[in-house]
């Protein structure tokens, strides 16, 4: 479910991105600038691709301590970005307002074709090297995943063009709050993986190898644990470390988000 959730925010994004350039095109009577547009999306995602690809590569060569290594740093630089995806969205109230006075600002200039393509394809690869890095990050191996994937990309394809047709009213604050809460978990689960395969790499101390086990419980490798851990990264038995790292950036990061939504 994590990799649903990843691509359908991710995909959501960009498609959200790309229908507010396509109404400012419209209202402005300029539809000769949409096949500027339609570049800068498959630009971005032939780059995004080729990134993947080599993002992947690399790791597969890599041996088992640089595996661990680089899993472990991947899984910590994810939660990083979603940090300053979280970050961005309560930064800009509005980012729908802010990208259309980007527009209205650069509309008469000689170089608008070329800007639009270059917001386009930046905004496209920005969401692409995110997906990429934040798939990669999530614990475990689920024969699924390339399904919740797709799935997660074609529901928010079908969910941004309707709204910009005008069938589906979507409230784009709200949806930003609730999945905030979910990455905010997510990105918890990343930063306790992450410390996890650093600890099994030996560049992190252990101190305390299991400060509880709840395995018997819920194991972390059962049907629910198996879930609960590619969405949130639930450990049954985590370390010392990984549980005080788990609740530092959850309780503080979940606080001043909620406290904003409620402002």
């Amino acid at each position: 479910m994590a990799v649903f959730l990843i691509t359908f925010r991710e995909t959501l994004e960009a498609a959200l991105i790309v229908g507010i350039l396509f109404a400012f095109l419209n209202k402005n009577k300029a539809n000769k600038f949409k096949k500027n547009v339609w570049f800068g999306v498959f630009s971005g995602i032939i780059l995004s691709l080729i990134f993947g690809f080599f993002f992947k590569l690399l790791n597969e060569n890599l041996g088992d301590r640089a595996s661990e290594i680089f899993e472990g740093f991947v899984a910590l630089i994810g939660a990083l970005l979603i940090s300053s995806l979280i970050l961005w969205i309560n930064t800009k109230e509005n980012f729908i307002l802010n990208i259309t006075n980007q527009l209205k600002k650069n509309f008469n200039t000689k170089n608008f074709s070329l800007i639009l393509m270059l917001v386009t394809l930046v905004n496209i690869l920005r969401e692409g090297v995110e997906t990429v890095i934040f798939l990669a990050a999530i614990p475990g191996d689920n024969s699924l995943d390339i399904v919740f994937g797709f799935t997660g990309i074609l529901f928010a394809i079908f969910i941004g063009y309707s709204f910009y047709k005008g069938i589906l009213k979507i409230n784009i604050s709200t949806f930003f709050k609730i999945t905030n809460i979910l990455l905010i978990l997510f990105a918890s689960g990343l930063i306790a993986y992450g410390i996890h395969e650093l600890q099994e790499a030996y560049i992190i101390p252990i101190i305390i190898e299991h400060i509880y086990d709840i395995n018997s419980f819920i194991n972390e490798n059962g049907p629910l644990g198996s879930i609960l851990k590619g969405l949130f990264g639930y450990n049954g038995n985590p370390s010392l470390i990984e549980t005080i790292a788990y609740w530092t950036y959850l309780i503080p990061t979940m606080y001043l988000t909620l406290k904003k939504n409620n402002s």
